[in-house]
């Protein structure tokens, strides 16, 4: 007996040392260990838990996702923490919110995502069935990052399965094969009466003035442009005298504006008009050559040349 029990102390003795003598073996591979403790246990310097709300719902709802991570503020930074995760096909409405609590050595993150799919991808359909649908995230990932840039350590949180349920319940499908009619009816939310910052009369009469003004200014515009480009033609004033007279004072006025063409035409006029008076051929072949004389007559040569014809239709 006493042989027995002195072994059995041996051994003893010899597991304590071995005991002692092995490494501690870490909880969390890939995670800094501390021995001397952490607040949030286990020795580990932070640990993420992630959660969504609801997990079973209706085609179109809104999901709630979120990413709590606590740490032990005496071993990492909070601040160097990284955080990526992926919802695919869901979509995030907007980016997430962050919360940050602390008291004492221990802090919280959490990270918050509103998420919805209104794609075709997440309809239930068969297979595997028209009545739900199960999608399983990939994990999260939480990346602490070194001072100097370098990735120090990560950890994974686990999504919880979503169920997706169609929005037409069985009691409605049974119906609606049943009856074979289909009634579709939606609606979002009562439609309130539609409000307008001008009257809609008022801004009509408005428009409508404010076009007739446009057409009468385009109106006027366009005559000025016509009276511009088609000067009114000035009726002639019959004025008194003898065709010979008529013809002299224009005469007078082509040489006095320096019009020589008509001054020409002019001299003809007058020529023809003294060919009727007998004894006036010399001065009627005067007024021939003056017409087509290669100089244009001097302004005393012209004078003298009215008077002379004047004179001579008052002496006939």
């Amino acid at each position: 007996m006493k042989y027995a029990l002195a072994a059995g102390g041996a051994a003893l003795v010899l597991a304590g040392t071995a005991s002692a003598a092995s490494p501690i073996i870490a909880p969390h591979p890939g995670l800094p260990y501390h021995s001397s403790g952490s607040v949030i246990g286990e020795g580990l310097p932070l640990k993420a838990y992630a959660s969504i709300s609801p997990t079973v719902h209706l085609f179109g709802d809104t999901l709630q996702a979120k990413l709590a991570v606590v740490a032990d503020t005496r071993w990492v930074d909070p601040k160097r923490l990284q955080v990526s995760a992926g919802f695919s096909p869901y979509t995030a409405v907007g980016a997430p919110t962050v919360l940050r609590l602390r008291v004492g050595r221990f802090e919280q993150m959490t990270w918050t995502w509103q998420l919805r799919c209104l794609s075709a991808r997440c309809v239930p359909v068969a297979p595997p069935s028209e009545k739900f649908h199960i999608f399983r995230f990939p994990a999260a990932h939480v990346e602490y990052i070194h001072p100097n840039g370098r990735k120090d350590f990560g950890l994974d949180a686990t999504w919880p399965a979503v169920e997706v349920l169609s929005q037409v319940s069985p009691g409605v499908a049974t119906a609606l094969f049943s009856r074979r009619k289909y009634d579709w009816q939606y609606r979002l939310a009562p439609v309130a009466a539609p409000t307008f910052r001008v009257s809609p009369s008022l801004l009509y009469w408005l428009a409508l003035g404010l076009a007739g003004l446009l057409t009468l200014g385009a109106v006027t515009a366009l005559g000025r442009w016509y009276r511009v480009l088609r000067p009114r033609v000035a009726t002639a004033r019959s004025s008194d005298g003898t065709t010979l007279e008529r013809a002299l004072a224009l005469l007078a006025w082509a040489h006095e504006h320096g019009d020589e063409t008509l001054q020409r035409k002019a001299f003809e006029r007058v020529a023809n008009e003294l060919g009727v008076v007998p004894a006036a051929d010399e001065l009627s072949q005067a007024a021939h050559e003056l017409a087509w004389s290669p100089h244009v007559p001097e302004d005393a040569e012209v004078e003298a040349f009215t008077e002379q014809a004047r004179e001579e239709g008052r002496g006939s």
